[in-house]
């Protein structure tokens, strides 16, 4: 009996997966039997010229269905480590040096830790490193995941400096964080080439490119350093129209994935962000950032996990007026809540406490999420 994932039903938005059972003539009626029994956990059941039964399964009563899957056709039999290997299958994971994370079902807070002293919500903040050492401590027990340093500001119209003075702001930092919390899983935000081989150099494991990675240079630090990598569509680097933005982000993305897969990485390794925030014309028209938003949904066909980055970003002062990022986070946390219900798994944010707040009421409705 062959027992499989069917790729092309499994939405990472779901709380469902799909898996196709072809029996053997002689195994169809019991294989049958068996699926009417356990009707109560699944949502769907299609048969197909009594050779394939198709079934919707509920994620959440997996484990139950294999454990009486288990029983019926007995441990070593070779469908239970088809039908083990499809569930595994089905699930989205974040995974790199030292870490593993699975975001099929909740998401992971990715904390931002700005160390320069113009970025346009908490530039100066963190300008001490027994701050940024106290701040690590307490986010850590709040929920955070991911902590990622950066010493150049991404705000619009900012101003850019050498990566010298880039990696200078970031390296008096880094073995402190080291030494106090040696299992810290830390990513650094820059489209700096020097800077991403200066951090990868010193036991920093992920990289966010606002540009997602588009140079050789680039992809030749990937291909021998092999990090896990965030990559951006940066709306800035094109000439973004309302009634082509989707297919501009899916070109991009198949590109740069493709590019990336060819350096070495698998889609584990792998996170794509829409670039909420980032386009030449996004300080006049709100639109641009909310068909990025709403592409979340759209990503999952991309089988890789997907960031949530708007964090106290200038939408909330095109909607609601609020000039400053400081008025922001209830705007913040209303629209992360609707990304994470279009499938977005890794939250990219200012504000831990309040992330893993959103979080906890996400866990006891997602069920109802469909």
């Amino acid at each position: 009996m062959r027992v499989k994932l069917n790729p092309n039903c499994f939405k990472q938005t779901r709380q469902n997966i799909e898996i196709a059972f072809e029996p053997e003539l002689n195994e169809f009626e019991r294989v049958n039997n068996f699926l009417i029994q356990n009707s109560d956990k699944i949502s769907l059941i299609t048969r197909a010229n009594g050779k394939k039964i198709t079934v919707t399964l509920v994620r959440k009563n997996i484990p139950h269905f294999l454990q009486d899957w288990i029983l019926e056709f007995g441990e070593h039999d070779e469908s239970v480590r088809q039908l083990k290997e499809a569930i595994r299958q089905s699930e989205i994971h974040f995974k790199g040096r030292e870490f593993d994370f699975n975001v099929t079902e909740r998401p992971v807070i990715y904390s931002i830790l700005n160390l320069t002293p113009d970025s346009f919500y908490d530039g100066g903040v963190n300008a001490s490193i027994s701050a940024v050492l106290s701040r690590i401590d307490k986010e850590m027990a709040l929920g955070a995941s991911i902590f990622e340093v950066g010493g150049k500001s991404s705000k619009p119209h900012f101003e850019d400096i050498s990566p010298q003075e880039e990696w200078g702001r970031v390296v008096p930092f880094l073995k402190e964080i080291h030494k106090s919390f040696p299992d810290i899983v830390l990513a650094i935000d820059s489209n700096t080439p020097e800077v991403m081989k200066l951090a990868l150099e010193n036991g920093i494991q992920i990289i966010n490119d606002i540009d997602g990675f588009n140079s050789e240079d680039k992809l030749k630090l990937v291909a021998k350093y092999k990090p896990d990598v965030v990559t951006m569509f940066n709306g800035r680097n094109f000439n973004e129209q309302v009634s082509t933005l989707n297919k501009n982000m899916d070109d991009f993305f198949t590109h740069s994935i493709n590019d990336l897969k060819k350096s070495g990485l698998s889609n584990e390794n792998i996170v794509i962000d829409p670039g909420v925030g980032f386009s030449a014309k996004n300080a006049f028209d709100f639109d641009f950032d909310f068909i990025k938003m709403k592409y979340i949904q759209k990503m999952d066909k991309f089988a890789v996990p997907s960031m949530v980055a708007i964090s106290r970003k200038s939408f909330a002062k095109h909607l609601f007026n609020l000039n400053d990022a400081s008025q922001r986070l209830i705007p913040t946390l209303i629209f992360e809540t609707f990304m994470t219900i279009l499938g977005g798994r890794i939250l990219r944010v200012h504000d831990v406490a309040e992330t893993q707040e959103l979080l906890t009421a996400f866990d006891i409705f997602k069920d109802q999420i469909n």
